[in-house]
Order: C-alpha cells, then structure tokens, then sequence
C-alpha cells in the first residue's frame, strides 16, 4: 500500500537513490513493487507508473508520439500515472494535470535530477525547508508559486506540464491540452463516459471488491454508485457530535440504494482535529489529513487492505466553478450577462447584488500583475485585515498575515513582488481559479499517500484522473457554475442518478468540527506555535496567532481557516526536524 516513486535525470545523468534501475532507461530507477510497464521501440522507449489502463492497441501509438516528440499524447490514456519517455534527442518526464503524480527537479552539476517525491530530492540534495516559502503560502495562498516547494532549491513541476531535458537546459512543456468552449449538453455526455470509465476499468482491475467514502455528498456518492454498478464496494463514513446529521442521512440513503451495509465510524473525543501521534508518518510536505489522523484511522478500518478505495476528492472543481467565472465573463466581454448570472446568484441567497458586482468589476479591471502587487504592498505595510467579499480575487490575504514580524511581511512580500513580475496577464480569471484549485486539490492527495499507507488504504481520485479533468474542463466555466443548481455537470453527465441526490443543495461543514478540535487541543497548539521553527526563525509573531486560538469559539472565528494553515505547517516541521525518517516514509 506504499507510495510510489521514481528518481532520474537527463539521459546521460548517473542514476542516484534506492530502487531499481529501468530496464531501457538509464539513470533512472523505480522503487520495487511499483506499477508499471515499459514500452520500446528502435526510435523509443515509454515508461508508465502509476494506474493506468493501456490497450494494446495504444502501445504503437504511445511510442510513435514519443519518438516524434508529441509529448501531450502521452498523458491521454484513462487513469492517473507518471510517463518517463525517451528518443534520441529528449527525455521527457510527466505528472499528471493535477498534481498528484507530481514531479521535482533541481541541478547537479550540470545535470538536472528529479523525483517523483519532493522530500527525497530534497534529502539526496541535503535541502533544508524553506520557511519564507512556507509562511508566504500560509498568509497568501500556494497557487501564487507553481514551481516552488517548501524545500531550498528544489523546484516543482506545475500540474499540466512536463519536464523537457536535453541538450540544453531543462524546459517545462504544457501538456493540458484544454479548451474550454464545449456548452453543458454538449460537454456532459463526454464527461459522464470519462468519469464511468474511470471507476469502473479500476473496479475490474481490483477484482470486483473496493473501499468507498460515502459522506452523502454529491462527489463520493456517485463515484461509490458507479462502483456498485460492477463490483461489491466496501461503504464507509464518519461521525461525530460536531458534523452534519443531514449528510449522515443522505450517506445512509445512498448505502441503501446500492444495496450495501454502510459502515459508520463514530468518533469520540480522542478523533477531534489537531491531534496526532509522535509515530505517523511525516508527508512530504504539509497535508492538511496530518491533523485527522485518528478520524481518517477509525472509519477507514473496514475498508483497509482492500485493493483500493474510491474518494469524490476534486468533485468541487470540476463539477462546479466559483464566482470567478464571472470576473471571467467581464474580461470576454459578456458584462451584461455577467452581472444577470450576480444578481440572479445574490438574491437567491439573501446577499447584495450590487457589493458583489462592485467586487467582479474591480478583479476585471485590476488582473493579476497588479493585484499582486498591490498585495505585497499591503503586506509590507501590515494592512492585511480585509475581509472577504465573497467574491474571488487574484490574492487574498489572510489575517495570518498580521501574525507575521516586520521582518516576516517584508520577506513575503518580496516573494508577491517576485509573482507580479512572472504573472500572465492575458489570463482569464476562471481558467486560473480552476488551475489553481486542480493543483491544490492534486497536492493534498499526493501529500496524504504516506498517510494513508499506515491505514492500509490506497486512495483513488477518479474526478482528478487526466481525460476526466479534460472533459469537464472543455466546458466552459460558465456552463459548470450553478447559479440556481448545485454542480449541474453531474445531473447533466449521469441523469440515472438518483434525483433525490443530485437535486441537493446543502453541504455540510466542518467548521464546528475543527473549532472544538482547536478548543480541546488549545494548550498542546500554544506550544506548537510557540515552539515552531516559524516562531523561533522571527517570521511569525506567535502572540497574536495564540490570541486568535484562545478566542477562536467567540470573536476570532473568522480566523480558523488562517490558524489551521499554521498549525498544518508547525505541525509539519516540527515532525520533520524531530523524526528521521525511515526508507517507508521518505518514499
């Protein structure tokens, strides 16, 4: 149930780490168990790890589009897997469009060397965390560095790209391959076929038995569906005195209507957020499952040592947009139609058109370079209180940022400069949420497997597999955000579904849930922040964070979100600089 992993460089690089060597592919090795299949012909050779379902029928196809260098379709077979490919001039090295098979490079030498697994390139390179980095994703957001990681040196390649090295130095290739003009009824019949195929070849290939969560969400729900449609699934959730009851109503009735028990976890005290044990496994870089650890351990217990396990993780983002779709309308023009689809969306849920459309406007006119920099501004000068419009922008501040020393602003603010400066302005900004968003939602799964192996569980994403992304993503923004209906790709793409399902218009929260877990864990988080290498190093002040912890259930409620980020990250470096990890865990 481990991770797996691949370590390599440019053809011609000396091969470095633990594993075995590629057959066909110098200099690169691949850790023992791994799935994979290599493919070789006279022009070139094609490795693939990770879930995929390959016919033989596409193994021509695979090796003809590497030896001419059509690099994108490689990264169009169904599942979710990395491709090392070689010709005679290039390798070529590829994730996937999320993130979640993520790839990590930095220079030797003159030599380029790259992991499937930040923290084992960080450690063959003896690269330290790099707090700055750190602290800037916390008070700003991550999406701001694509091709940054939280290790010194040791760069990323974004979700939707690939690694290009020859002859000359290393280039990143966009692999996404979308275009997103395809309307509702005609998008949704291509994404129902990829999302089906995508469960049910996996189903197959597992024998016919699986895990899945089934929260009562429209995401777990329907990916648990479609896996009873071919095999008998293991069904599994969580409860407890601080979630919702609806939810647990609605995950019984999707139980019962494919005729399976529903295994309930009922957690207690000891499963509240923000407790973990001195022992599980430090991720490569923070996960936010780090802090749900006993959670995640008690519901998945029936389903683990299972073959696999089914999760809705990046349902949100690719049945649904948010309102940058129409801050996206307004840069293509649509303005009018742009502030209906506002007006229609704030009276329907009791809040002022006009505020809002003031907000959409404003993002329009500014564009990223600008916003950026009116951030670092802001940071540098401690102005970092502004509340939410409730509309998206190209940055947001935290109130984290107000946690942060002079000297901690200053450096943050720097690395926002350093964004405007590479910022594209041609942009439109709903492409960019949803890019942001995939690759946020890729990096949390990613982060989680060295968890979830402890549980004996292996997740799988379906909504995040490449052609499943592709064609919701061929929709235009627009089209996928409800206004009136919630996610109404799913209804669209999968109308057998049960009505009672897809019609829902609630989600449940987990806001009083992680509130009393900050409450009965207050004492043991003081320390945490005031210990973290973030507090000790002067780029945090741990004052005021610890005035927001112990107000958090009254007037700092608004701050939850900001110190659940920082506990994530002190958590997170406090287990890396206190745990030497084992082979098991760096991998």
């Amino acid at each position: 149930m481990s991770e797996e992993w691949i370590t390599g460089g440019g053809a011609g690089t000396p091969a470095w780490g633990e594993g075995q060597l590629a057959e066909g592919l110098p200099g690169v090795r691949v850790r023992p168990g791994c799935r994979s299949r290599v493919l070789a012909s006279g022009r070139a050779r094609v490795a693939l790890v990770g879930d995929f379902c390959l016919a033989r029928e596409d193994e021509r196809g695979l090796l003809e589009a590497a030896a001419g260098g059509r690099w994108t379709e490689l990264t169009r077979l169904p599942g979710s897997y990395w491709v090392v490919a070689q010709n005679d001039a290039h390798r070529f090295v590829c994730g996937d469009l999320a993130g979640f098979r993520s790839v990590f490079h930095a220079e030797q030498g003159p030599h380029t060397v790259w992991s499937t697994s930040a923290r084992r390139l960080a450690e063959h390179r003896a690269a330290a965390p790099d707090l700055v980095m750190l602290a800037a994703r916390i008070t700003a957001g991550a999406e701001h560095w694509p091709d940054r990681t939280v290790y010194g040196g040791i760069q990323a390649v974004p979700g939707g790209f690939g690694l290009l090295l020859g002859e000359s130095r290393p280039q990143l290739v966009d692999v996404s391959g979308i275009e997103p003009s395809a309307m509702l009824e005609q998008g949704a019949p291509a994404f129902g076929a990829a999302l089906e195929h995508a469960v049910h070849w996996r189903m197959r290939a597992a024998g016919g038995l699986a895990g899945a969560d089934v929260s009562g969400g429209l995401d777990s729900s329907s990916v648990a569906i479609l896996a009873a449609q071919v095999g008998e699934v293991r069904a599994v959730t969580y409860t407890d005195a601080y979630t919702s009851a609806e939810d647990l109503t609605f995950a019984r009735r999707v139980a019962d209507h494919m005729a399976v028990d529903l295994e309930v976890g009922t957690g207690g005290r000891q499963e509240l957020p923000f407790a973990w044990s001195p022992g599980q496994p430090v991720p490569d870089q923070p996960a936010a499952m780090s802090l749900t650890t006993g959670q995640q351990a008690l519901y998945l217990r029936p389903a683990a040592g299972l073959p696999l396990h089914f999760t809705g993780n990046g349902g949100d983002v690719v049945l649904d947009s948010c309102s940058a779709a129409w801050i996206g309308m307004v840069q293509c023009g649509d303005r009018r139609a742009a502030r209906r689809e506002v007006t229609s969306w704030a009276r329907a849920r009791n809040r002022a058109p006009r505020e809002m459309w003031r907000a959409v406007t404003r993002a329009a006119a500014t564009g990223p370079a600008e916003a950026l920099r009116e951030a670092a501004d802001r940071m540098a000068r401690g102005d970092v209180q502004a509340r939410r419009s409730g509309v998206w922008s190209w940055c947001h501040l935290g109130q984290s940022g107000a946690w942060l020393t002079p000297q901690g602003r200053e450096q943050v603010a720097e690395l926002l400069r350093s964004a405007s400066a590479a910022a594209d302005e041609t942009q439109r900004a709903d492409l960019a949420e949803q890019r942001a968003s995939l690759r946020l939602v890729g990096a949390d799964a990613r982060d989680t497997v060295q968890l979830a192996a402890a549980w004996r569980v292996r997740f799988v994403h379906p909504y995040i597999d490449n052609q499943v992304v592709r064609a919701a993503f061929a929709i235009s923004p627009t089209e996928r955000h409800g206004t009136t209906a919630f996610k109404p790709l799913l209804a669209a793409a999968l109308p057998w579904l049960p009505t009672w399902l897809t019609s829902r218009q609630s989600k449940g929260s987990f806001t009083r849930q992680l509130t009393a877990g900050m409450l009965h864990h207050q004492q043991a988080l003081a320390h945490l922040l005031r210990t973290s290498p973030l507090a000790t190093s002067g780029l945090f002040d741990p004052e005021p964070a610890l005035s927001a912890l112990f107000h958090i259930g009254g007037s700092q409620a608004e701050c939850l979100y900001d110190l659940h980020r920082l506990v994530m990250a002190s958590q997170w470096l406090t287990s890396c600089s206190s745990t030497a990890p084992s082979l098991e865990e760096a991998c």
